[in-house]
């Protein structure tokens, strides 16, 4: 009696994308309905008709967390177990830019600078202005403020 072949593990986002649908039995409009997108998006997926560099962050992370799989192992087949990624009260949702959103960007680059300040460092303004910058962009993406304050104190170190 012949062993049968294992199945190869999936090489391509296309690839990756299809295997975990057929694992949670989701087509590709309940997929697109899930995970806030079209069905043309999810076909060019699919199809492998994206470019890995062109993929955006927010459509990634909605899909995945539709699929209950890591958004890196979705796009590049790196991260171990393919396992949800899921954050109790985090929703990964588009947000306007609000004068609230860019208030609390400046406030958590002081808090980062603070932070420095207290070791003895200071930063120059140059530098707060990224800071709030990439803290403005990470709020945007929908991560917590929590999350995106250790960063930016990671980021000014």
């Amino acid at each position: 009696m012949a062993m049968p072949h294992p199945t190869p593990a999936p090489t391509t986002l296309g690839q990756r994308l299809a295997h975990r649908m057929a694992e949670r039995s989701m087509h590709a409009a309940e997929l697109a309905r899930r995970a806030k997108t079209t069905e043309a998006t999810i076909s060019n997926w699919l199809n492998d008709n994206v470019q890995l560099a062109h993929v955006k962050a927010m459509q990634l992370f909605n899909i995945a967390n539709a699929l209950e799989i890591d958004p890196q192992y979705l796009l590049t087949g790196e991260a171990p177990n393919a396992a949800k990624v899921h954050e109790p009260g985090a929703e990964y949702g588009s947000q306007e830019l609000k004068r609230e959103t860019l208030t609390l960007a400046i406030q958590l680059a002081t808090e980062a600078d603070d932070a420095l300040r207290e070791r003895g460092r200071t930063l120059p303004p140059s530098k707060r202005a990224e800071l709030a910058m990439l803290a403005m962009e990470l709020l945007q993406e929908g991560l917590p403020k929590a999350k995106v304050l250790r960063f930016v104190v990671s980021a000014a170190a």
